[in-house]
């Protein structure tokens, strides 16, 4: 009992040891970033619209269910369980928090069993064997702990807290990349095939073109050269076509890749639908909370860093400080089995270690660690920056991208209009061929065009979900922490 009275006494000292923080300064937001609401908290966490995806700009993590898509939420699921790059994050998180527990242990006393039994053999000189002394046998209980006065134990802990958080981070950042991957993936192969879709269909136009060329040349109306040029269209259109398939095939091993396979299952590849499309994207309405750029996974990797780095200089400080330890045990020393435990002893040992001459080892690491927080300080507030540009980038192609979208669908508009009057034109015989070509290549081009510009609008909706998420949607059987 006075063992643990004597420890108790210990802990009880020690407890009053802090860890100092470091408060980074707040960057200043644009005009792009306001203050959370309650309008715009529950415009966040309202039911996602396939139409717009307007809803989940500020707090929703499952981005992706804004778009409606099963095949996608299946794809997205199978990545997450399945992705190698996840599985390498998820061991490191465990790795990491393994070191923390490790260095919280050093908070408890250390409290060991010792049993011990010793025999003596002594060479009496004779031609006999030798002749046996008496054995010894002794049991202990041994006890040590060391009074964190200075805070270095527990600056030791925080310091592995916090790199447990920077690891946590890093789950969730290589999260958003596999998840946003994905679906830029999934999306990139239904383009190519409503591409694919696309030239078909305008392969079948500019054939049914050739033939109404063939016939006008054989009742000699046009010149050979008229149907050489519907050919060399009718031929470029094939190129499109095999270029577009290997595109596809590009796509395919992608989803492969960020799914964990060699290859992907065709059924999960397979539209619902012919009418199957991309999902049409309108402009985002919603602002940015500062407290989302805050959660952001990569902030929070970096803030958690710097204050590692910030408990590692505490470490570096208490180094150059008196260690105190206490020490107990509760042992028996008797020469047979039945004897030991009828002689008890108690022992209690006070340390003191102190460094007085290591020829300024210990100043350099504190000058060491002192730039590492100011190195984790910069780090920090570039990671801030750069997380503001990347939304505001975002934010920018996305409008710009609407812009050139609706310009996009207008031209071909116009074009379609201009080939209905060139084709009549040509079929009454008062219009020549290059102009109803001409039209028919603006009209080809921009219907490739416009679903480009579709894809490229959800692209940069996807980007901007992803800098907006916190990418915490993964299936990591994460351990309860708070801080001190």
């Amino acid at each position: 009992m006075r063992l643990f009275l004597l420890l108790g006494a210990g802990l009880i000292l020690s407890g009053c040891a802090t860890v100092n923080t470091v408060t980074p300064e707040k960057p200043e937001l644009t005009d792009h970033f306001v203050e959370a609401t309650s309008q715009s908290t529950e415009q966040s966490t309202s039911e996602p619209s396939n139409q717009s995806g307007r809803q989940v700009l500020a707090n929703e993590d499952a981005w992706w269910l804004a778009f409606d898509d099963d095949k996608l939420n299946t794809l997205i699921q199978l990545a997450l369980k399945n992705n190698y790059s996840l599985k390498i994050s998820y061991a490191r998180l465990q790795q990491s928090q393994a070191n923390w527990e490790k260095a919280g242990s050093a908070q408890l006393p250390d409290l060991n069993l010792n049993l011990q039994h010793s025999q003596q053999w002594q060479d009496s000189g004779s031609s006999s064997n030798l002749d046996s002394s008496n054995g010894q046998y002794q049991v202990g209980l041994n006890a040590s702990y060391e009074l964190d006065f200075w805070g270095r134990v527990a600056a030791l802990d925080e310091q592995a807290l916090q790199q447990y958080y920077a690891t946590e981070a890093v789950v969730h950042i290589q999260t958003n990349t596999v998840v946003s991957q994905v679906t830029l993936s999934w999306y990139g192969w239904v383009k190519e095939t409503q591409q694919l879709q696309l030239l078909h269909h305008q392969q079948q136009r500019i054939q049914n073109a050739l033939t109404v060329v063939e016939g006008r040349f054989l009742r000699g109306t046009v010149i050979a050269s008229d149907i050489w040029q519907q050919e060399q269209l009718l031929e470029s259109i094939h190129t499109d076509i095999i270029n577009s398939e290997t595109r596809q095939d590009i796509y395919r091993q992608q989803l492969a890749l960020w799914l964990g396979k060699s290859k992907v299952d065709e059924t999960l590849l397979a539209l619902p639908g012919d009418d199957y499309q991309i999902p049409q994207i309108l402009q985002a309405t919603a602002t940015v909370s500062s407290a989302a750029l805050q959660q952001r996974p990569d902030v929070l990797q970096a803030y958690a860093q710097l204050q590692a780095a910030s408990a590692g200089l505490q470490v570096a400080e208490t180094n150059r400080y008196p260690r105190f330890t206490l020490s107990a045990s509760y042992s028996s020393l008797a020469t047979s089995p039945e004897q030991i435990l009828a002689n008890w002893a108690t022992s209690f040992i006070a340390g003191l270690t102190m460094p007085l001459f290591d020829g300024g080892n210990l100043a350099a690491e504190v000058k060491r660690n002192e730039a590492v927080v100011a190195e984790q300080m910069a780090s920090y507030q570039q990671v801030l920056l750069l997380a503001m540009q990347e939304i505001e980038e975002a934010l920018l192609n996305e409008k710009q991208q609407l812009s050139l979208q609706t310009s996009v669908q207008y031209q071909l508009q116009l074009a379609s209009q201009t080939q209905t009057f060139q084709g009549q034109r040509y079929l009454r015989g008062v219009g020549d061929f290059l102009s109803l070509l001409k039209s028919q290549q603006d009209v080809l081009s921009l219907e490739r065009q416009t679903l480009g510009a579709e894809f490229s609008q959800l692209q940069y909706r996807i980007q901007l979900l992803t800098t907006l998420s916190h990418g915490r949607f993964t299936n990591v059987d994460e351990k309860e922490i708070e801080h001190e």
